[in-house]
């Protein structure tokens, strides 16, 4: 259930102020493509009712915080919406994809009895140290490469370029045996007890490996940990990092290098990395470090959302747009789009792979930027 009243929500974050105007509704993927959604439209059905929304609508928001960061009163809706999920979940709960899978890889995660196994990608060139302080905290990756290993046969290959990249550092990471889903998908889609139970568990593994640094490469894992953890347990005893961010002080300093190329590449800001963690000049310096940068039209704060962040509700308006930002990728010029969200690379491979009737799909690479990173590393 929502701890807090609609009324306490409105005045939380300013929304009242929602229904005098409608930029929110400009700038949302979900409202451009089609449909009938619209986050004033919620708010005002909130405003006009004192209640909760009892229609869809509401799962269709990707809680990009693209209208959040429009908004000229302030209002965040991305975090309305995800407050009243969970009062909508034993009515109204959301399309799951990928027959539930995914979902049910997070719920089997929280339980304690079960041991995931997680780090079956490690190679022999990698170089750990189970008494390091730096975590590489690696999260639902290794579960994706099962599910997604028909669209992509390298998703594996992020972390081993994590891992890759810190020795190049002089970093030897630890990595958590067993370690779970971080809970981002169970938060944003109003699973509030399912998200605690993970939380606890991985803030009580993370303490026991005493370190002082947790690394990821993953912005949902880097946010949700950074960002939400806190509000179950209070202040975190340990600095949280995305890897972007450590390549890009480190490049900076002169700590790294990489054999630089002529190709021109586009990137696309992750909405975790971008809009919610505010890290947009770190993964540009890494691949300006690599070789040129074009930039498309919608980028930074303003960055096009990939369509989908909690594999829910993905079907032919989430292609539409999806392809619609591969399609401003291609008109750069660039070669590549490069990313720096396993999400948002599985979800552009898609969009290229599966059928979408009389739709053009623009033929355009879609890499990992890590991945890419670690292909150029040139030791000093």
């Amino acid at each position: 259930m929502m701890a807090a009243t609609v009324e306490d929500l409105l005045a939380r974050y300013d929304a009242w102020k929602c229904v005098a105007c409608g930029k929110c509704t400009y700038t949302c993927p979900a409202a451009q493509i089609g449909g009938d959604f619209s986050p004033r439209k919620i708010i005002e059905e909130m405003v006009i009712s004192g209640g909760v929304p009892k229609n869809r609508d509401i799962w269709t928001c990707t809680t990009c915080a693209q209208c959040t960061e429009i908004c000229q009163f302030g209002v965040n809706f991305h975090e309305v919406a995800r407050s009243i999920r969970p009062e909508l979940r034993s009515s109204l709960t959301p399309e799951e994809n990928h027959q539930g899978v995914l979902e049910m890889m997070a719920r089997l995660s929280a339980i304690p009895e079960i041991k995931p196994r997680t780090a079956n990608w490690v190679t022999e060139d990698l170089l750990l140290d189970d008494s390091s302080k730096v975590l590489l905290y690696v999260g639902c990756t290794p579960y994706y490469d099962v599910v997604f290993r028909y669209l992509r046969q390298d998703l594996l290959d992020i972390p081993r370029s994590a891992v890759r990249l810190l020795n190049a550092l002089g970093v030897r990471p630890k990595l958590l045996q067993g370690e779970r889903c971080c809970g981002h998908d169970a938060y944003w889609l109003g699973e509030s007890e399912l998200f605690d139970r993970l939380a606890k568990m991985n803030l009580e593994m993370i303490e026991n490996a005493k370190v002082d640094t947790v690394i990821t490469f993953c912005p949902e894992c880097a946010s949700t940990i950074k960002q939400k953890y806190p509000e179950v347990v209070g202040k975190l005893d340990f600095e949280v990092y995305t890897l972007t961010e450590v390549l890009g002080d480190a490049i900076r300093r002169g700590e790294l290098e990489f054999t630089q190329d002529e190709e021109i590449r586009t990137y696309h800001d992750p909405c975790r990395l971008g809009r919610h963690s505010g890290i947009y000049d770190e993964p540009r310096e890494l691949l300006s470090s690599l070789g040129g940068l074009e930039e498309m039209p919608r980028s930074r704060q303003m960055g096009a959302c990939c369509g989908n962040s909690s594999w829910v509700n993905c079907g032919p308006i989430t292609r539409l747009w999806q392809l619609d930002r591969l399609k401003e990728a291609s008109e750069t010029g660039a070669s590549t789009v490069v990313t720096a969200c396993p999400k948002c690379l599985i979800h552009f491979t898609c969009a290229q792979v599966e059928n979408v009737q009389l739709i053009p799909r623009p033929n355009i690479p879609v890499v990992d930027i890590h991945v890419l990173a670690a292909s150029q590393l040139t030791r000093l």
